[in-house]
């Protein structure tokens, strides 16, 4: 056993956080396993049924009169009476309503009798109860007046009633003048499993209270007196442990710690024993839980507080100066003491296991919880409590640390103290005494210490922390435990017994049989109401001879719910609606999270004390001080390091050299990156001599002392530039010099200055925020938050990310900075800014499209793009412009889902493939947008893992965040039908997203567009400079033939991906996208006898959007704006992003004619030579050209040119006589 338990502490005294993190979340699923255990469990059912039952009614002398079943059935059979049957439906607003006007009932009524019929068919004035022997009389209706819930009741002929009543709910929904009726069978009571909240956990505790309420005042005496001294102990058992802890110095953290790995251990109990079988009963845990608590006790894991408290090396160093690592305390006090523990675990299982093997009914399942208990909490000793146990030791060394600094004479004398221990090792009072002299205590200390003890009393005598006796309690707890046993195995005493449990229980039974249900309460004002005037109508004779008193028996049948969503808000709400609805579906999911009442209280008590924590050893790191004791923690710090982790001892220096030497030390956080003191500015001239040597930078991954860096820095005047700028040809350089102020002032003013932070920040400059980043004060992502200032942040992270890098050009360099809105661009299109990236900016065309001229904005650095595409804009304008189609819209997602099982991967593709679960699922996916539509959805298998690609209509977004969430809700509903079913992956590469994919060829992705022109032929001729054949010929063979060659997927095109990059980077798209957006199918032919060119562009994928992600920055939304394209169509969602899909595929075509032109008439490589090689921009050739060369150069006559065009190899513009240059 101890072989397994000591690796496991060895790594949690060394990894403590992460045990108490894990060990938490493991005890979180526990706790959810047992509440729905508890949820759905018998004992809180309820006891009798909540369904209302019939209430039957007979007028006789003008009073109404209860009766039976039976007479209502004898007067009904055999006649005598005018019976008639009664349904009332009570109409009730919606919770979620605004609406503030009461609910009237009438329309509504008017509706049911008036259109609804029964299910065989007739109308209800065919099976209403009309009043009287006249057939012309109307039937008997009350609708009661305008409220919160008015009623309507309705008079049934006697057999009628259920087929009217069941075509009613066969409706479910009803819409009557913008009011949506939904229909409810009737009030029922919510069982403990549908509660939410803290409404389960109060019916819970007052079921558990009531049921043993009931069980104490029908138990015997004996059994009373067992569980209340049990209790009793429980109580004594608990002030034994505060006793404890206190005499080692702790008031509420040790105890705290010993009583929550109890907790947990016992959350673990439970469903372990749930797992095996071991049967779990409310009434019986609650009688063994005092003799559970005294079973496993407390004794074990104070007996390893004490041996971890005397320890040596508790607070005092080492002979060579520095601390033993917490970790290694805490295991050497186990190698002390963890056999012992080990031992008496192994004894009380041991007696337990002899109650377990008993024949005793209740001994035995007492027995077995009582066993799983205690081997639960040997483990959450070994593993939990050791983690507790490492950050009580370290917090305390902290402290210790902070005492001594602030106390340094006191705190020389008691660490220097010759042998002697360090006292009160967790009493918070301990750094405020010295040895020698004892503070005097006051009369309220001393009436403290006479109740309950001395705080630390375990340290004042040194004889007692040397103790090495056994704790006769474990003898005690064995000898009590063989006794319990004894007293069960011989029936003194049979308290927890499953027999005398069913004995009392048949004399005295909790639950009494069954009680009927109750009966409509026909005195109740709504039902009395409709009686009286049923009455009073009865009463009236229909005829002369009518005059004999009418009796009538009635059956008054329960209430039907009916709920009224009123479908259209008031209008003094319609300004917030959707706010409104915003907020509420916030809280309703955030209440779904954590609305469970523990869970709550779990999380904000880790979160605080996590924030305590971390802020107390920040805290106790950065104290500073000279003693060596202290330097010792330092140099170990509060980490908590791994055993392979090698002790790197830094050598100290004087004081007296650390005072008066020219070069500061620079201490800084291990996280914090290296940055040398800013002492030489740039603009200081390297050839100045300097009699002081560069001050060398020492980085130690140790604590900050601020002390000495601002004894350094003082000493040393530090002048800094202004805020640099880019500097560029047109602006002067102009040395202005800005003094900064020392590391202590700046962190001074981030700190204690006004508030918020950017105002502080404001008072100091550009080099000292810079200061305070390079020392982690500050970190590079967030300067825009902290700053307020946008441009100003860049600057900063430009001037930092320029100083950290090799070349340390960027601070300086021509990447443009001002005049952006950067507002834009934080929190939507880019991090850690530094500036933005021009693009030259060109429009080809105009060209027509579907009858309108739109200019074609393209963003490009490539040379001729524009001109090709603008001659192609020519070509096409001369025959007309360019028709387009849209023939699909719809963006893809394709999630990945594993089953455990073909069959079962199958079963779900035949549901999402059935009528029914795709409009289940439409309707899910559709209810997160009120843009997302479904389109279709296309399912393959592959093994056990199916693929599901969703396509659905986004409005005027390109949609990926849009189905992304659609799809989530979707797979929510399927998780539901297959609750087996493992999500892999969101997108499963079934999209196809950013990379080349067949299925986007076949099945589109995004708008699909087919674009058609006709170009005459001499326009062939005279702008494209070739022939119908000859396009037609080169378009077949190299866009056709060669892609297929290829094996291209989506590739049949000369270069879609050109035009169309360069119009996504012009229009705020996303240029990744260019992969599957630019698949194009590009086909000429001959037309008119051969005397025209009819082309075709048709792109199934391009995915583009006029709102959202680049759309919104604004040279992108300018752009847009000229195309009158930009945002969300007003009327029509989704036409902007098409029209725009459209301009694209039309403007493809114009560079596909043009480029296709130029291959056809050899013009290439020449139009390549004059708008694309620049002589400008072109650096000089190294070296002559070589003989070769110009040979080659001479032949290139043109009397001797070749057949086909050269591509020259240098960069000057002597080309072959005879190039015409001609754009693509």
């Amino acid at each position: 056993m101890r072989a397994i338990l000591r690796p496991l502490s060895t790594h949690t005294v060394f990894s403590p956080i992460e045990t108490i993190v894990s060990v938490f979340v493991l005890a979180t699923l526990a706790y959810f396993h047992i509440l729905s255990g508890i949820k759905h469990s018998s004992f809180f059912a309820a006891s009798h049924p909540p369904a209302l039952r019939p209430a039957y009614a007979r007028l006789t002398n003008g009073e109404w009169v209860a009766v039976t079943k039976h007479d209502w059935a004898e007067a009904w059979k055999h006649g005598g009476h005018d019976a008639l049957e009664l349904q009332q439906l009570v109409f009730t607003l919606d919770e979620k309503s605004h609406s503030v006007a009461p609910l009237d009932a009438t329309p509504v009524a008017q509706h049911l009798v008036s259109t609804l019929p029964a299910l065989s068919g007739k109308a209800y004035s065919s099976v209403c109860h009309v009043p009287g022997s006249n057939a012309s009389d109307s039937c008997f209706i009350s609708v009661s007046e305008p409220g919160a819930a008015p009623s309507l009741t309705l008079s049934f002929k006697p057999g009628t009633r259920e087929d009217w009543l069941g075509a009613l709910r066969r409706e479910k929904t009803i819409q009557v003048d913008d009011v949506k009726y939904d229909v409810d069978a009737g009030k029922r009571q919510e069982s403990i499993g549908e509660m939410k909240s803290t409404k389960w956990v109060a019916y819970a505790l007052s079921a558990l209270v009531l049921r043993f309420w009931e069980l104490t005042k029908k138990a015997d005496s004996l059994d009373i007196l067992v569980v209340l001294t049990g209790y009793i102990l429980m109580h004594v058992t608990f002030a034994r442990l505060f006793l404890s802890s206190r005499a080692l110095g702790s008031n509420f953290w040790l105890s705290t710690g010993i009583f929550s790995s109890a907790i947990i251990s016992f959350l673990f109990t439970l469903p372990l024993c749930r797992s095996l079988d071991i049967p779990l009963d409310p009434i019986a845990l609650t009688e063994a839980l005092p003799f559970l608590v005294c079973t496993v006790g407390f004794d074990k894991p104070l007996r390893l507080a004490r041996a971890v408290m005397a320890h040596p090396q508790m607070l005092k160093p080492q002979q060579d100066g520095r601390m033993k690592a917490a970790g290694d305390v805490i295991l050497e006090a186990l190698d002390r003491v963890g056999n012992v523990i080990l031992r008496d675990y192994a004894l009380e299982i041991a007696v337990l296991f002899v109650g377990v093997n008993s024949r005793v009914g209740g001994l035995k399942e007492f027995c077995s919880v009582a066993a799983v208990a205690l081997a639960m909490d040997c483990l959450m000793t070994f593993t939990l409590y050791t983690a507790v146990l490492t950050i009580m030791v370290e917090v305390r060394r902290v402290k210790k640390v902070r005492d001594m600094s602030r106390s340094r004479s006191s705190s020389i004398t008691a660490v220097k103290a010759n042998g002697a221990p360090v006292r009160g090792a967790l009493s918070r009072s301990n750094s405020k005494q010295t040895i020698a002299v004892e503070a005097p205590k006051s009369m309220s200390q001393r009436a403290t210490n006479s109740v309950i003890g001395v705080k630390g009393s375990f340290f004042k005598d040194d004889e007692k922390m040397r103790e090495t006796e056994e704790n006769p309690m474990a003898r005690l707890k064995l000898l009590l435990i063989a006794s319990f046993l004894t007293l069960h195995i011989l029936n003194f005493c049979t308290t927890l017994t499953p027999a005398t449990a069913n004995a009392r229980h048949q004399r005295h039974p909790l639950r009494p049989e069954a009680v009927p249900a109750p009966r409509v309460d026909i005195t109740s004002p709504a039902i009395a109401s409709v009686l009286s005037t049923l009455a009073a109508t009865a009463s009236i004779p229909t005829t002369v001879d009518s005059l004999e008193p009418v009796e009538l028996i009635v059956k008054v049948a329960p209430p039907v719910y009916v709920h009224a969503i009123p479908t259209v808000a008031p209008h003094v709400h319609a300004a917030n609606a959707t706010t409104g609805e915003a907020i509420e579906k916030f809280m309703s999911s955030w209440s779904s999270l954590v609305g469970d009442p523990v869970i709550s209280k779990w999380i904000v008590a880790l979160l605080a004390i996590s924030v305590a924590l971390n802020g107390y050893l920040l805290k106790g790191i950065a104290a500073g001080s000279g003693l060596a004791a202290v330097r010792a923690v330092r140099s170990q710090g509060v980490r908590f390091r791994s055993r392979a982790r090698s002790i790197v001892r830094v050598a100290e220096e004087p004081e007296e050299r650390e005072e008066h030497s020219p070069a500061p030390v620079v201490i800084m956080a291990s996280a914090a990156p290296a940055v040398a003191p800013p002492v030489a500015a740039p603009i200081v001239e390297p050839e100045a001599p300097s009699s002081v040597p560069a001050p060398p930078t020492s980085v130690l991954s140790r604590p900050l002392n601020l002390d000495s860096i601002d004894k350094a820095l003082t000493q040393l005047p530090i002048r800094s530039p202004a805020p640099v700028e880019p500097i560029t040809p047109q602006t002067p350089e102009v040395e202005r010099e800005v003094e900064v102020r020392s590391l202590a002032e700046c962190v001074d003013i981030f700190e204690n200055g006004p508030r918020p932070v950017s105002v502080a920040l404001k008072m100091l400059n550009d080099e000292e925020v810079i200061l305070l980043c390079q020392t982690g004060k500050i970190a590079a992502y967030a300067l825009e938050k902290m700053l307020g200032d946008l441009e100003r942040a860049v600057r900063i992270r430009r001037a930092l990310i320029s100083r950290a890098s090799r070349t340390k050009t960027l601070e300086t360099s021509l990447i443009p900075m001002k005049g952006y809105d950067y507002s834009r661009v934080m929190g939507a299109c880019c991090e850690n800014v530094i500036g933005y990236m021009p693009l030259p900016l060109g429009i080809a065309g105009p060209l027509k499209v579907d009858g309108v001229m739109y200019p074609i904005p393209m963003a490009t650095a490539e040379g001729t793009l524009v001109a090709s595409a603008s001659r192609g804009c020519k070509a096409l304008n001369a025959g007309g412009g360019v028709t387009t189609v849209l023939t699909a819209d719809g963006m893809t997602r394709g999630p990945a889902i594993d089953f455990p099982s073909i069959v079962r991967a199958a079963e779900a593709k035949a549901f999402i493939e059935s009528e029914y679960g795709y409009a289940a699922i439409k309707e899910a996916f559709e209810s997160t947008s009120r843009f997302a539509r479904l389109q279709k959805i296309k399912c393959a298998l592959a093994g056990r893992t199916l693929f599901v690609r969703f396509a659905t209509r986004t409005g005027d977004a390109m949609g990926m965040n849009m189905i992304s969430k659609a799809t989530e809700k979707a797979l929510e509903l399927l998780a539901r039908e297959f609750p087996e079913m493992v999500i892999l992956a969101l997108s499963g590469n079934y999209c196809t997203d950013k990379k080349p994919a067949a299925i986007n060829w076949i099945e589109g992705r995004g708008k699909s567009v087919v674009a058609e022109a006709v170009i005459p032929g001499k326009i062939v001729k005279s702008v494209l400079k070739t022939t119908v054949e000859s396009l037609c010929n080169v378009n077949t063979k190299k866009n056709l033939i060669g892609s297929a060659m290829a094996g291209s997927v989506g590739g049949f095109n000369a270069h879609a991906a050109n035009i169309l990059t360069a119009v996504y980077l012009a229009t705020g798209q996303d240029p990744a996208q260019n992969v599957e957006s630019s698949n194009c199918m590009t086909l000429m032919e001959p037309t008119n006898n051969g005397e025209d060119l009819l082309m075709t562009v048709s792109m199934p994928c391009i995915e583009v959007g006029t709102v959202g992600g680049g759309t919104i920055l604004s040279p992108q939304l300018a752009v847009l704006e000229m195309l009158g394209v930009a945002g969300a169509h007003p009327t029509n969602p989704g036409q902007n992003a098409q029209q725009l899909a459209r301009i694209i595929a039309a403007a493809v075509m114009a560079g596909e004619l043009s480029l296709m032109s130029a291959l056809a008439a050899g013009h290439l490589v020449r139009a390549h030579l004059a708008h694309n090689r620049s002589q400008l921009n072109t650096p000089m050739p190294s070296r002559p050209h070589t003989p070769g060369l110009e040979e080659a150069e001479k032949q290139l006559q043109p009397q001797s040119q070749p057949q086909f065009p050269l591509t020259p190899s240098t960069s000057d513009d002597r080309s072959p006589s005879g190039y015409v240059v001609e754009a693509k």
